[in-house]
């Protein structure tokens, strides 16, 4: 079987999966909703809010709803005892990480489907910028975010503390791409030009580019320690 048929096959095995029980993706949208809920509260209902302000309250939601559905990827293979059989799968390690980490940015895309028109509801009265100058930025965000947090998720999913591990490693990893977005993403709402956004768009795809390497480095020693310390469990 080739690679793109074997990344397809476990692609479409668990969205197949997530899509019938719908846990993460249930989870993230409403847990990001709640967020720019109470920060609307927070900031005062109908108080304007700056284009910088908005941008940061939109990557707050984004962000922390994000970690609730990468916290899943290895779950259930973990759960069930599976992790062995991916490794003796036909599937290579670096295809395994392709298609966990197109999982997370599915999931991320779908779930960002609801938080923004909900964040366009909330704050988006006084902002004047073109919501499709947001679409760029989301899509590197949701990349850079899946192909660093596969690969943290598959260290993190062998220890007991995998639910408090996972955003200490991960958070420090993604402050560049967060920043970078949080300046971009100010710039759409304040309707700049989008010849403003690509000084913040490059670094973002540098950083994907770079993140993805070492992910397809890396995952192999993790998913295999990771099946390691499943053996020693028993």
């Amino acid at each position: 079987m080739s690679s793109l048929r074997q990344v397809r096959f476990l692609l479409c095995k668990d969205l197949r999966v997530e899509l019938r029980k719908k846990e993460s993706l249930v989870s993230m949208a409403f847990f990001g909703a709640l967020i720019l809920v109470i920060l609307n509260i927070a900031t005062g209902i109908g108080k304007q809010v700056d284009a910088e302000t908005g941008a940061g309250i939109l990557w707050v939601a984004v962000i922390f709803s994000s970690v609730l559905g990468l916290g899943r990827v290895f779950a259930r293979e973990k759960e069930n005892g599976c992790v062995a059989a991916l490794l003796i799968s036909p599937a290579a390690p670096w295809e395994i990480y392709v298609a966990k980490a197109l999982v997370n940015f599915t999931l991320m895309t779908l779930s960002e489907l609801v938080l923004v028109p909900v964040f366009y509801v909330l704050f988006g009265a006084q902002l004047n910028g073109d919501p499709l100058n947001l679409v760029p930025i989301l899509l590197l965000v949701n990349l850079g975010f899946s192909v660093t947090g596969t690969l943290i998720s598959a260290i993190s999913a062998g220890t007991r503390r995998n639910e408090v591990l996972l955003p200490i490693l991960l958070f420090p990893l993604l402050l560049p791409l967060i920043a970078l977005a949080v300046k971009a993403t100010s710039a759409a709402l304040a309707a700049q030009p989008f010849s403003e956004l690509l000084d913040q768009l490059e670094p973002m795809a540098a950083f994907c580019v770079i993140f993805a390497a070492v992910g397809y480095l890396l995952f192999p020693f993790a998913i295999r320690g990771d099946c390691s310390d499943n053996y020693e469990s028993f």
